[in-house]
């Protein structure tokens, strides 16, 4: 390809809320140009890249023998409606009607449509497993995209679905997915940390993220330095030691308190207690108005995720003013007992502290010690808090907890019956009999791949390309151009490189700086740059340089040939 000709050139500003290292140098080095907020297009370079992810993920599919497959972008609302899966999406779906009134879905995800599939053909025990992938785009109307191509409005996916007849044959199935995952991290370069993971709007109890690491990640997860087990925040279980061994409870107290004393801050000021010594409580609401307090110690973080789960609600918003206003309360004010029409649920760590400090506060007064289990108790106790960096392994209870941030690569998820109960999608057993199909559903975006390769793969100057991820195998200079000779030696080796099956990048341009024209290079980040020019010439032969060297070196034009294949062998 002549880069005179190329669509989609080097740019040398980039967006405004670019953040991340891929957002910045795949719009400078002109791969990708962003329509809308969270809808990209791959321009020319970034098609070539985008091109042998693909690829080599179809491979992988293809290897553990999954069946390539395709249904509908536009999915029936009614499908979405048997396992309420429109409610749990919310706004981040987009709906659409048609000229005839009929409803759809602008696909999220497609457990839903395979189900469906699969049940038109109505499979014995002799069909399954059934394992079955698709590439298609698919569309979430994330609030807040960011990160160019990692958090996306619009983007395609390689989604797979396992149909099994139990827990065992499903445990089988899902392993061969969870190391192809592994296979193709390691073919990307990506090193991966899987954690368990909440399920979130896909549904089912147990899901596996394949996550990268990265500092400026929008993903919480924790390794236990004994056991090496990992979460991500939302599933991460909290462990909660006894605070207080060698208190004894004492009586309960109204005592008299400064009014400004509001906040957790002021607590602190004014008693001098550790934060784990007071009560918070935490007010949401869900859509039908319905009034949750979750209360918890005084250095926890209430996990909505964790607690919606317990709930197993959809959606949880902020309680307002207006809201703690009906309860007869406000911000500061809201006591950890006695509200009526209200539902409580508390944290299990309230157990394990005496005398706690809070939960009935009035303008001049508060509650001291106070105890769990003697002077107020709920019927909802339960993990709901966010696990914290240190924190003692819940489940070795040797090690402790590492908090680190990532990026999620590749989800793998058991889903058991959540959708193949309600849709009716049953397989027919030995003996005759419908049994709902045990589900499980895999995905990886092809995009986020791409961007996650430039994270771990750049310089200061660019982009680093893997060699089996390049545009090009070569990106070939040419200097002095405007010498007849030069031209044509450039121009002739071009050719000869192509003839060799190699893919060739040509900077053919001669109104443009040697110093541009290296910036350039380097900023694409393809592996190797083979230089033509007087010097190179003089010199006898090509100069030739490997994007993560410092240093080049000269070889004769009828060695170059060899010595790029030999590069790409090893």
């Amino acid at each position: 390809m002549l880069y005179s000709r190329l669509f989609g050139k080097t740019q040398k500003t980039t967006p405004s809320d670019a953040a991340m290292p891929s957002h910045k140098l795949l719009y400078k080095a002109g791969f990708i140009r962003r329509f809308s907020t969270g809808r990209w297009s791959f321009l020319p370079l970034g098609m070539r890249v985008w091109k042998k992810i693909f690829e080599i993920i179809e491979q992988e599919m293809d290897a553990i023998g999954v069946q390539r497959l395709v249904v509908p972008t536009l999915h029936p609302l009614q499908i979405w409606e048997k396992t309420n899966r429109d409610k749990v999406f919310g706004e981040e779906i987009t709906v659409i009607e048609d000229h005839y009134g009929q409803t759809f879905i602008l696909g999220p995800t497609a457990e839903g449509m395979m189900a469906e599939l699969v049940k038109m053909f109505s499979p014995s025990y002799k069909d399954l497993p059934l394992e079955i992938y698709q590439f298609s785009s698919k569309f979430r109307d994330e609030k807040r995209p960011r990160g160019g191509l990692l958090r996306v409005r619009e983007f395609m996916m390689k989604d797979a679905y396992n149909f099994c007849a139990n827990e065992k044959q499903f445990e089988k199935s899902y392993q061969k997915f969870y190391d192809a995952y592994l296979r193709l991290a390691q073919t990307f370069g990506l090193k991966v940390t899987t954690v368990l993971a909440d399920s979130g709007a896909i549904g089912g109890a147990i899901s596996h993220e394949f996550i990268v690491d990265n500092e400026k990640g929008d993903d919480t997860y924790f390794v236990c330095d004994h056991c090496k087990q990992a979460w991500n925040q939302e599933k991460c279980p909290s462990y909660r030691p006894d605070l207080t061994p060698n208190e004894k409870e004492k009586d309960f107290k109204i005592i008299d308190q400064p009014q400004w004393v509001m906040t957790m801050e002021d607590n602190i000021k004014h008693y001098g207690q550790p934060t784990w010594h007071y009560l918070k409580n935490v007010v949401y609401k869900d859509h039908e108005g319905k009034i949750y307090i979750a209360s918890v110690r005084g250095d926890q973080d209430v996990n909505e995720t964790k607690l919606k789960r317990y709930l197993k609600l959809n959606h949880l918003d902020p309680a307002t003013d207006a809201d703690l206003e009906k309860m007869g309360t406000k911000h500061g004010y809201v006591h950890s007992w006695g509200i009526k029409s209200v539902t409580y649920v508390g944290d299990e760590g309230l157990t394990k502290v005496k005398n706690f400090i809070g939960g009935q506060k009035a303008d001049q007064t508060a509650s001291k010690t106070v105890n769990y289990g003697r002077d107020f108790k709920y019927d909802h106790l339960a993990d709901i808090v966010d696990a914290k960096d240190g924190d003692i392994c819940a489940i070795c209870k040797k090690g402790k907890l590492k908090e680190k941030k990532g990026i999620e690569w590749g989800h793998t998820f058991n889903i058991g019956h959540f959708y193949s109960k309600p849709q009716k999608c049953t397989f027919t057993n030995q003996k005759g009999q419908e049994k709902s199909l045990h589900m499980g559903s895999h995905g990886i975006g092809v995009g986020r791949s791409l961007a996650l390769v430039v994270e771990n793969y750049h310089d200061k100057n660019g982009i680093c390309w893997p060699k089996n991820l390049t545009p090009y195998h070569v990106h070939l200079l040419g200097l002095d151009l405007s010498d007849t000779k030069i031209k044509k030696d450039a121009e002739s080796l071009y050719k000869k490189l192509q003839k060799e099956g190699l893919e060739v990048l040509f900077d053919d341009r001669e109104d443009t700086t040697a110093g541009e024209k290296f910036a350039d290079a380097d900023l694409i980040g393809i592996p190797l740059r083979i230089l033509v020019s007087k010097r190179s010439i003089e010199n006898g032969g090509v100069e030739y340089k490997e994007r993560t060297k410092k240093e080049s070196k000269v070889i004769k034009k009828d060695k170059l040939v060899k010595t790029v294949k030999e590069f790409y062998k090893n």
